[in-house]
């Protein structure tokens, strides 16, 4: 395996480029490279780490479509992909491991560590697909259609669950809520979060909630809890990119807590999704820029954070 050669820890312009890819790699520390691997060439859309220890992990592959990107920007970090030993996704949404079989098929020596809820899923696709294209419609077939993994290939992580990769370790933490299939990934006192933590946008300083279709308000809420249990230094989003962990637990948790409580202020009134996320988009500063700015990947997302939302409370009082 070659490593390029690097700049200083802590600089966020891009080390290098790759002829194919117009995506940088950047470095966080000495062991942890990250870069946007960028779906149909959408931009600050998803990030995929690598920790380089004895063992390498990659962290999330993004969707199907993105696979190109994905190989193009591993082998622009200077690791060939023999050398890989784990795949390992936060959950298997779509834009965050629906290239988990594609990759896994040019990893010839690595194995893919997932939650249980996730391992029947991921070697047998066809819930897994067929659920995606009813939630997503035809995101679902722009992301593209993920690939079974053998069982062989498989590590199904519980909750606690250490994986050794040399100098440090990965530790799972189950946090469900935004899926049941959920994982956050301890390193040392930094933490891969998914979507765990909502989005992450930089030019703002703030998360907002993103939610599925069936959302769990109350675990959501648990899991940030969990979260700030740790002494953590560093959030890594999958959307997008590294977030100082100082402040950022409270500052998520009331972004939570205020939109549920315009959610249900909406619901007891009422209104539709589209009025309630009207509302939001008044009263939370910046929130419609960003739905705005959003690609065709996150069309209506924050719509959709708010209909989650209502499920939840429609099963609540169900």
């Amino acid at each position: 395996m070659s490593i390029g050669h690097y700049k200083a820890v802590g600089q966020l312009k891009p080390l290098f480029s790759c002829s194919f890819v117009t995506s940088s790699i950047y470095k966080h520390s000495d062991n942890l490279f990250w870069f946007d691997v960028m779906p149909r060439g959408e931009e600050k859309f998803v990030s995929v780490y690598i920790i380089i220890d004895e063992k390498i992990a990659l962290i999330e592959t993004g969707p199907a479509s993105s696979n190109v990107n994905l190989q193009n920007g591993i082998e622009a970090a200077g690791i060939n992909l023999k050398d890989i030993d784990y795949i390992i996704p936060t959950h298997i949404h779509l834009d965050h491991f629906g290239g988990g079989g594609h990759i896994m098929d040019l990893c010839h020596n690595a194995q893919a560590v997932v939650h249980p809820k996730a391992y029947k899923h991921v070697s047998t696709i066809d819930r897994w697909w067929e659920g995606s294209r009813d939630f997503l419609g035809e995101i679902a077939e722009l992301y593209g259609k993920p690939r079974s993994i053998s069982e062989s290939r498989l590590i199904s992580a519980e909750d606690g669950y250490v994986l050794p990769l040399g100098q440090s370790n990965l530790r799972a933490l189950h946090t469900p809520g935004h899926a049941p299939h959920h994982i956050t990934w301890v390193h040392g006192d930094e933490a891969f979060v998914g979507d765990s933590l909502g989005l992450w946008y930089s030019d703002l300083n703030v998360s907002f909630p993103v939610t599925p279709g069936y959302y769990r308000h109350d675990l959501a809420l648990d899991s940030i809890d969990r979260m700030s249990s740790l002494d953590l230094r560093f959030l890594h989003h999958t959307h997008f990119g590294p977030r100082p962990a100082e402040g950022a637990l409270e500052q998520v948790k009331t972004e939570f807590e205020i939109w549920m409580s315009t959610v249900e202020g909406g619901y007891r009134k009422n209104l539709s999704s589209k009025e309630i996320v009207e509302i939001l988009f008044d009263t939370r500063s910046g929130l419609k820029q960003t739905d705005m700015n959003h690609g065709v990947h996150q069309t209506a997302t924050h719509l959709g954070s708010v209909k989650g939302m209502l499920n939840w409370l429609r099963r609540k009082d169900a």
